[in-house]
């Protein structure tokens, strides 16, 4: 009995270091990230994720987009109502345009209460067309594709996301595969003992919650992996599909459980 208690702690110990040289040494021989992983909605639209972040940081204090008037004019079809040059001066620094006489923007200065909008002068021309035309796609009403219902993906994406696990793909930032330190159920000896086992997470915490948590790296002492450089939404979306897939029963066809239980979960998370 001693012999095997003693043989069981050596194996969990070489298990353990094993798991440690993957994480320090990193993957190797596994498929490189395509370039269309970048590609974070699911519509094909192309965007500056910087113009997004600006435009939700900055723009949405007084403007909604496709909502009416909040404290500034409501900004959806602003860039079929005014001219592209004119944009890019009024933003730049609207206390001139207003000062100027411009007709449009003491229009809208006495409209507004003579509430100016700030001068972005610290904005550049191209980071102004940016997000000028992050608004003229649409940009605020589409959803990235890491929110889509894990219910929804396919077998392909599925599939993706087990290789994205187990490190057989590379994600496209480097990111450590998550067998590293996690296993689910059949891993096996591949599976990492440094973390969690993740076979039931995506039924405890569900879909949005498990979204969110996506994207965050999980080593926070991996300091040359940028936090807005972690997965793409693509490879988030993909290891949420093969989180859900795992933690359903033992021998239970994942698709026909996803078509009876969808209805369930959109209701449950609004997606």
């Amino acid at each position: 009995m001693r012999r095997v208690v003693a043989v069981d702690a050596r194996v969990r110990a070489g298990l353990w270091a094993l798991s440690l040289l993957l994480v320090l040494a990193g993957p190797t021989q596994v498929i490189g990230a395509g370039a269309s992983d970048d590609d974070d909605n699911g519509t094909g639209a192309k965007f500056s994720p910087q113009a997004a972040a600006t435009f939700n940081g900055r723009c949405t204090a007084c403007h909604t987009y496709g909502n009416g008037i909040k404290v500034g004019p409501d900004l959806k079809g602003v860039t079929e109502r005014r001219k592209r040059a004119w944009l890019l001066k009024f933003i730049h620094g609207s206390s001139g345009v207003i000062q100027s006489g411009d007709p449009t923007a003491t229009a809208l200065f006495a409209q507004f209460k003579q509430q100016r909008m700030p001068d972005w002068v610290d904005l550049s021309d191209q980071q102004i067309n940016d997000i000028l035309d992050y608004i003229a796609i649409g940009g605020p009403d589409i959803r990235p594709a890491d929110e889509r219902n894990a219910a929804t993906a396919t077998a392909a994406e599925t599939e993706n996301g087990r290789r994205l696990f187990y490190g057989e793909r590379q994600t496209k930032y480097g990111a450590q595969a998550c067998v590293t330190c996690h296993s689910v159920r059949g891993a096996g000896l591949r599976g990492g003992s440094l973390g969690p086992d993740l076979t039931g997470v995506y039924l405890r915490y569900q879909d949005p919650a498990l979204t969110l948590f996506l994207r965050h790296s999980c080593f926070s002492w991996q300091t040359q992996l940028p936090q807005e450089h972690y997965l793409t939404a693509k490879e988030s979306f993909a290891l949420k599909a093969f989180l859900r897939t795992s933690a359903m029963p033992a021998g239970q066809n994942s698709n026909a459980a996803g078509n009876l239980s969808l209805q369930k979960e959109v209701r449950s998370d609004g997606k």
